[in-house]
């Protein structure tokens, strides 16, 4: 039984033995207490993407990085909106306002999106490993490392001991559905003010505008979709993040948990974006346009 077994904080580059095939390996921890439970995995045959809380590994997987070019010249780049009272004053209501600053251009590094699945041999023996497509086989061998050091401080790589059927229906566990009158905003407020943070905020008034139309249903994220929801209506879906600096993006209903799931870019490329929104303060007047567009009802 050919292993090898990496317990360092992090590491810089993969070097595998020379009799381990890229295209063979596995790469996971074996269940012997809690593993499963600590990333969300309760079945064989789940599958569910990191949580971003676990590290900074496992935040740019779930959610990709940015960083300045600072070999390009400053430009007045917005940077963020702000809820405030107009002029000061503490009784008028909040309104948003954009931000802009000069900053050197930003690069934004899309999220490597690795999966984690609970896999069992034939002996009965569980395993958590990572879902290793092409891509990651090719590009992304020493993240996956990474995030499995990250998270159990240790890591096995298997030499073609594990066979998994790529073609096999694995049951994703990134979102939940919410109980019928609970409400994102109020969720929101109350992990917030747990934190003892500001509950009278741009996120949560995004959250409330949404809650005022009629879905079907409202999905919350789970593990690496940990700050995003989804409205679910009759013909299409709204994804919305909580998580300041994203977008609201519009796809069909028809298999939108399996559109969740892909990269921002896929999404384009699949012309599967009926409508993209950026977090600004004319977030919401675009919204309601386009929603109306939809015909969207508003639940008065």
């Amino acid at each position: 039984m050919a292993q090898l077994h990496i317990t360092k904080t992090r590491i810089n580059n993969l070097n595998l033995p020379r009799n381990f095939l890229v295209e063979k390996i596995q790469i996971g921890v074996p269940v012997l207490q809690n593993e499963a439970e600590k990333v969300g995995l309760k079945q064989v045959g789940d599958s569910i993407l990191p949580s971003g809380g676990f590290g900074a590994c496992c935040y740019k997987n779930a959610y990709g990085y940015e960083y300045a070019d600072k070999t390009q010249p400053k430009v007045n780049r917005y940077i963020c909106t702000n809820w405030m009272q107009p002029y000061g004053n503490e009784y008028a209501a909040p309104i948003a306002v954009d931000v802009y600053r000069p900053c050197y251009p930003k690069v934004e590094v899309p999220p490597t999106e690795i999966e984690f699945t609970l896999y069992q041999n034939q002996n009965g023996k569980q395993f958590i490993l990572a879902v290793l497509n092409d891509t990651i086989r090719k590009n992304y061998l020493k993240e996956t490392v990474n995030l499995f050091l990250e998270i159990f401080q240790s890591c096995y790589i298997f030499n073609d001991e594990i066979k998994i059927n790529d073609t096999s229906i694995r049951r994703r566990c990134n979102w939940e559905i919410l109980p019928p009158g609970e409400k994102p905003s109020i969720h929101l407020r109350n992990q917030l003010k747990q934190k003892g943070q500001e509950t009278n905020t741009f996120d949560v008034s995004r959250l409330q505008f949404l809650e005022r139309y009629s879905a079907e249903s409202i999905v919350e994220g789970i593990n690496g979709f940990h700050g995003y929801y989804a409205y679910v209506f009759k013909n299409y879906c709204v994804l919305e993040s909580a998580i300041y600096g994203n977008a609201t993006y519009i796809i069909p209903k028809e298999d939108w948990e399996v559109l969740s799931q892909k990269s921002k870019q896929e999404l384009f490329d699949e012309n599967a974006v009926i409508e993209k929104i950026i977090h600004t303060e004319m977030w919401k007047r675009k919204l309601n346009a386009t929603l109306k567009r939809l015909d969207a009802e508003i639940d008065l």
